[in-house]
This record gives C-alpha cells, structure tokens and sequence, in this order.
C-alpha cells in the first residue's frame, strides 16, 4: 500500500524520480514498470503494472453503451494510458502527451494513496489540503456520522 506525500520536480526532460520508499514497495511487491493516465486535469495516476491490469479490466467492464458520460470517462483514462519503466536511478519518464493535458509545471507532489500513486501540481496540492484542513468542523462531523468510519 502506498502511502505519503513527497515534494519533488519534474526535470528538464520530463523525468520523474519516484521517491526510494514506493520505489521499494515496487521492487519487493510489483516490476519496475508503472502506467500512467489520467482522470482529471489536476493531477496524473501512476499504477504498478499489476494493478493497472485490475483497474483496466473495471474500466472495460463499464457499461458504456448509451452512456455517453461513461464511455467518456473510459475512453479519457484508457486511450491516454502509457506503460513508463523506471531507470537505474528510479525515474520515470512522464510522456509528453500526458505533461500537456495536466494543469502542473515542473513542482509536484508525489502522493501514494492506497493501490497508486498521484502526481499533483504542488500549487493545487497545497490548494486542496488547505481546504480540507480549513473545512468546517460540524459538517465534516455530520458527514461522517453517516457512515461506518471508526478512526
């Protein structure tokens, strides 16, 4: 499972380097290989191959005849998967096509949530925790008193 969040850049190139605790969990529970997609113009998805195949399968699984919203939403993360290998020294090469499509430059966040990791702009990383962490208290308290969340 991975888990964490990490400040890093993007280089010149478009490389990525993965920080070493996922790129252990990888090495000891995956392969070298990570696929990459997206769902929203906010951050990227990189999955370990294994666990791509899952979420592939899902996503083929979808019944999308006459839903236009989820052939959509299928074809976005589908057509703009792409296989990336880690290099000797653990980076990723983030191809271009998906560099374009995201709303980040070259400061990012990695951030390991559960089964894969996101990559976020560290603009809207911080704009997003800063919401959550400025949220207001009773609401939150309600939420939650719906469901069988037990911290």
């Amino acid at each position: 499972m991975f888990g964490g969040a990490y400040e890093l850049s993007i280089d010149s190139k478009g490389r990525l380097a993965i920080p070493a605790k996922f790129r252990e969990l990888l090495a000891r529970h995956y392969s070298p290989f990570l696929v990459g997609t997206l769902e929203k113009r906010s951050h990227l998805l990189l999955y370990p191959e294994a666990q791509w195949r899952t979420v592939e399968s899902q996503l083929l699984g979808l019944p999308v005849a006459g839903n236009k919203v989820l052939q959509a939403y299928q074809n976005l993360l589908l057509h703009n998967a792409d296989t990336m290998e880690l290099d000797g020294v653990g980076r990723i090469l983030l191809p271009a096509n998906l560099r374009r499509l995201v709303e980040f430059d070259k400061e990012v966040y990695v951030v390991g949530r559960s089964n894969r990791l996101e990559v976020w702009g560290r603009a809207r990383w911080e704009e997003q925790n800063n919401a959550a962490l400025d949220m207001d208290e009773d609401m939150l308290a309600a939420e939650l008193g719906k469901t069988q969340l037990q911290l």
